[in-house]
Protein backbone atom coordinates (compact mmCIF):
# COMPACT_ATOMS: atom_id res chain seq x y z
CA UNK A 1 0.00 0.00 0.00
CA UNK A 2 2.36 2.52 -0.67
CA UNK A 3 1.50 5.14 -1.92
CA UNK A 4 -1.26 3.85 -3.73
CA UNK A 5 -4.73 5.97 -3.36
CA UNK A 6 -7.88 4.49 -1.74
CA UNK A 7 -10.24 2.74 -4.06
CA UNK A 8 -13.21 4.86 -4.91
CA UNK A 9 -15.92 4.98 -7.94
CA UNK A 10 -13.97 7.52 -9.45
CA UNK A 11 -13.16 6.13 -12.85
CA UNK A 12 -9.72 6.42 -14.55
CA UNK A 13 -8.72 6.31 -18.00
CA UNK A 14 -9.26 3.20 -19.62
CA UNK A 15 -11.93 2.10 -16.92
CA UNK A 16 -15.28 1.12 -17.57
CA UNK A 17 -17.99 2.61 -15.86
CA UNK A 18 -20.72 0.87 -14.23
CA UNK A 19 -24.19 2.07 -13.42
CA UNK A 20 -24.92 1.78 -10.14
CA UNK A 21 -28.75 0.14 -10.86
CA UNK A 22 -29.53 -1.13 -14.39
CA UNK A 23 -30.69 1.07 -16.93
CA UNK A 24 -33.77 -0.71 -17.81
CA UNK A 25 -35.64 -2.45 -14.86
CA UNK A 26 -38.78 -4.70 -14.86
CA UNK A 27 -40.88 -1.46 -13.13
CA UNK A 28 -39.86 0.72 -16.40
CA UNK A 29 -41.17 -1.82 -18.58
CA UNK A 30 -44.71 -2.47 -16.16
CA UNK A 31 -44.78 1.33 -16.81
CA UNK A 32 -44.50 2.23 -20.54
CA UNK A 33 -46.91 -1.49 -20.91
CA UNK A 34 -49.62 0.03 -18.60
CA UNK A 35 -49.05 3.57 -20.76
CA UNK A 36 -49.48 1.41 -23.95
CA UNK A 37 -52.80 -0.54 -22.44
CA UNK A 38 -54.21 2.98 -21.47
CA UNK A 39 -53.80 4.70 -25.05
CA UNK A 40 -55.36 1.72 -26.72
CA UNK A 41 -58.24 1.62 -24.47
CA UNK A 42 -58.88 5.09 -25.18
CA UNK A 43 -58.73 4.28 -28.91
CA UNK A 44 -61.12 1.52 -28.11
CA UNK A 45 -63.89 3.10 -26.41
CA UNK A 46 -62.91 6.41 -28.27
CA UNK A 47 -63.33 5.10 -32.06
CA UNK A 48 -65.57 2.67 -34.14
CA UNK A 49 -64.12 -0.35 -32.32
CA UNK A 50 -66.41 0.45 -29.31
CA UNK A 51 -68.88 -1.73 -31.05
CA UNK A 52 -66.93 -4.69 -30.57
CA UNK A 53 -66.78 -3.96 -26.83
CA UNK A 54 -70.20 -2.32 -26.15
CA UNK A 55 -72.32 -4.02 -29.43
CA UNK A 56 -75.50 -2.09 -28.42
CA UNK A 57 -73.41 1.19 -28.69
CA UNK A 58 -73.76 0.83 -32.37
CA UNK A 59 -77.23 2.08 -33.39
CA UNK A 60 -78.29 2.42 -36.91
CA UNK A 61 -80.78 5.27 -37.68
CA UNK A 62 -84.79 3.58 -38.06
CA UNK A 63 -86.30 3.53 -41.31
CA UNK A 64 -89.40 4.56 -42.65
CA UNK A 65 -90.79 1.34 -44.48
CA UNK A 66 -94.02 2.83 -45.63
CA UNK A 67 -92.91 4.27 -48.99
CA UNK A 68 -91.86 0.27 -49.82
CA UNK A 69 -95.12 -1.21 -48.41
CA UNK A 70 -97.46 1.14 -51.17
CA UNK A 71 -94.83 0.61 -53.86
CA UNK A 72 -95.10 -3.28 -53.00
CA UNK A 73 -98.85 -2.71 -53.16
CA UNK A 74 -99.46 -0.72 -56.08
CA UNK A 75 -97.19 -3.83 -58.19
CA UNK A 76 -98.82 -6.49 -55.80
CA UNK A 77 -102.51 -5.32 -55.89
CA UNK A 78 -102.34 -5.75 -52.01
CA UNK A 79 -99.75 -6.10 -49.12
CA UNK A 80 -99.76 -7.54 -45.82
CA UNK A 81 -98.30 -4.51 -43.34
CA UNK A 82 -96.66 -4.72 -40.19
CA UNK A 83 -98.95 -2.77 -37.94
CA UNK A 84 -98.89 -2.03 -34.15
CA UNK A 85 -95.55 -3.78 -33.52
CA UNK A 86 -94.08 -3.09 -30.13
CA UNK A 87 -92.35 0.43 -29.37
CA UNK A 88 -88.85 -1.16 -28.38
CA UNK A 89 -88.97 -2.71 -32.03
CA UNK A 90 -87.08 -0.66 -34.45
CA UNK A 91 -87.90 -1.01 -38.18
CA UNK A 92 -83.55 -1.11 -39.56
CA UNK A 93 -84.10 -2.58 -43.11
CA UNK A 94 -86.71 -1.85 -46.18
CA UNK A 95 -86.18 -2.72 -49.50
CA UNK A 96 -88.75 -3.20 -52.59
CA UNK A 97 -88.16 -4.47 -55.76
CA UNK A 98 -90.35 -5.75 -58.60
CA UNK A 99 -90.15 -7.52 -62.39
CA UNK A 100 -93.07 -6.56 -64.34
CA UNK A 101 -95.81 -7.52 -61.81
CA UNK A 102 -93.93 -9.58 -60.06
CA UNK A 103 -93.40 -7.72 -56.50
CA UNK A 104 -90.95 -8.15 -53.43
CA UNK A 105 -90.91 -6.62 -49.84
CA UNK A 106 -88.50 -6.84 -47.12
CA UNK A 107 -89.16 -5.37 -43.75
CA UNK A 108 -86.19 -6.30 -40.81
CA UNK A 109 -86.78 -4.99 -36.91
CA UNK A 110 -84.24 -4.89 -34.56
CA UNK A 111 -85.77 -6.48 -31.29
CA UNK A 112 -84.96 -5.96 -27.40
CA UNK A 113 -81.84 -8.35 -26.87
CA UNK A 114 -80.28 -7.40 -30.02
CA UNK A 115 -82.37 -9.65 -31.97
CA UNK A 116 -83.79 -9.18 -35.90
CA UNK A 117 -87.22 -10.33 -37.09
CA UNK A 118 -87.26 -10.09 -41.02
CA UNK A 119 -90.58 -10.11 -43.18
CA UNK A 120 -90.41 -10.65 -46.55
CA UNK A 121 -93.29 -11.23 -49.33
CA UNK A 122 -94.03 -11.83 -52.44
CA UNK A 123 -96.78 -11.74 -55.21
CA UNK A 124 -94.98 -14.17 -56.96
CA UNK A 125 -94.15 -18.28 -56.62
CA UNK A 126 -93.83 -19.22 -52.87
CA UNK A 127 -90.90 -21.47 -53.58
CA UNK A 128 -88.27 -18.74 -54.76
CA UNK A 129 -89.38 -16.47 -52.16
CA UNK A 130 -88.93 -19.27 -49.21
CA UNK A 131 -85.40 -20.94 -50.94
CA UNK A 132 -83.88 -17.15 -51.01
CA UNK A 133 -84.98 -16.11 -47.62
CA UNK A 134 -84.65 -19.57 -46.02
CA UNK A 135 -82.42 -21.80 -47.94
CA UNK A 136 -82.35 -25.16 -48.87
CA UNK A 137 -83.07 -26.24 -45.65
CA UNK A 138 -86.31 -24.01 -45.44
CA UNK A 139 -88.21 -26.17 -47.98
CA UNK A 140 -89.25 -28.75 -45.69
CA UNK A 141 -92.72 -27.76 -43.67
CA UNK A 142 -91.95 -29.06 -39.75
CA UNK A 143 -95.40 -28.54 -38.66
CA UNK A 144 -98.44 -25.80 -38.59
CA UNK A 145 -99.52 -23.39 -36.00
CA UNK A 146 -102.39 -20.55 -36.31
CA UNK A 147 -101.97 -16.92 -35.56
CA UNK A 148 -104.51 -14.80 -35.99
CA UNK A 149 -107.15 -17.22 -37.31
CA UNK A 150 -104.38 -17.89 -40.27
CA UNK A 151 -102.47 -21.02 -40.51
CA UNK A 152 -98.92 -20.54 -40.38
CA UNK A 153 -96.56 -23.36 -41.46
CA UNK A 154 -93.54 -23.70 -39.62
CA UNK A 155 -89.81 -23.87 -41.04
CA UNK A 156 -85.93 -24.27 -39.78
CA UNK A 157 -83.92 -21.91 -41.96
CA UNK A 158 -80.13 -22.62 -43.19
CA UNK A 159 -78.91 -20.89 -40.30
CA UNK A 160 -81.17 -22.93 -37.84
CA UNK A 161 -83.70 -19.51 -37.23
CA UNK A 162 -87.43 -20.60 -36.90
CA UNK A 163 -89.73 -19.26 -39.82
CA UNK A 164 -93.38 -19.16 -40.26
CA UNK A 165 -94.94 -18.89 -43.78
CA UNK A 166 -97.90 -18.60 -45.05
CA UNK A 167 -99.76 -18.13 -48.46
CA UNK A 168 -102.98 -16.09 -48.36
CA UNK A 169 -104.62 -13.47 -50.78
CA UNK A 170 -102.23 -14.54 -53.75
CA UNK A 171 -99.44 -13.66 -51.41
CA UNK A 172 -96.54 -15.36 -49.73
CA UNK A 173 -94.66 -14.13 -46.51
CA UNK A 174 -92.01 -15.98 -44.90
CA UNK A 175 -91.48 -14.65 -41.08
CA UNK A 176 -87.90 -15.47 -40.01
CA UNK A 177 -84.43 -14.20 -37.87
CA UNK A 178 -82.91 -14.46 -34.27
CA UNK A 179 -85.98 -13.12 -32.79
CA UNK A 180 -87.82 -15.75 -29.93
CA UNK A 181 -90.79 -17.91 -31.10
CA UNK A 182 -92.84 -15.00 -29.12
CA UNK A 183 -91.66 -12.42 -30.95
CA UNK A 184 -91.64 -13.84 -34.69
CA UNK A 185 -95.17 -14.74 -33.58
CA UNK A 186 -96.19 -11.37 -32.77
CA UNK A 187 -94.65 -9.73 -36.13
CA UNK A 188 -96.78 -12.72 -37.86
CA UNK A 189 -99.62 -11.93 -36.15
CA UNK A 190 -99.11 -7.54 -36.74
CA UNK A 191 -100.03 -7.93 -40.38
CA UNK A 192 -102.85 -7.19 -41.81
Amino acid sequence: MSGDAPATDVPRDGDVVVPARPLKTFSDMARSLGLMAVVIAALLLLGPARTLIFPGAATMKPVDFSDQVSAFGKVAGSVLAPVGVPRDWRANAATFGSHGHIARLHVGFATPGSRYAGLDETNGSAAPLIADVLGARGSAVTGTTTIGGETWQLRRSDRGEEALTATTGGLTVVVTGSATDEQLRMLAGSLS
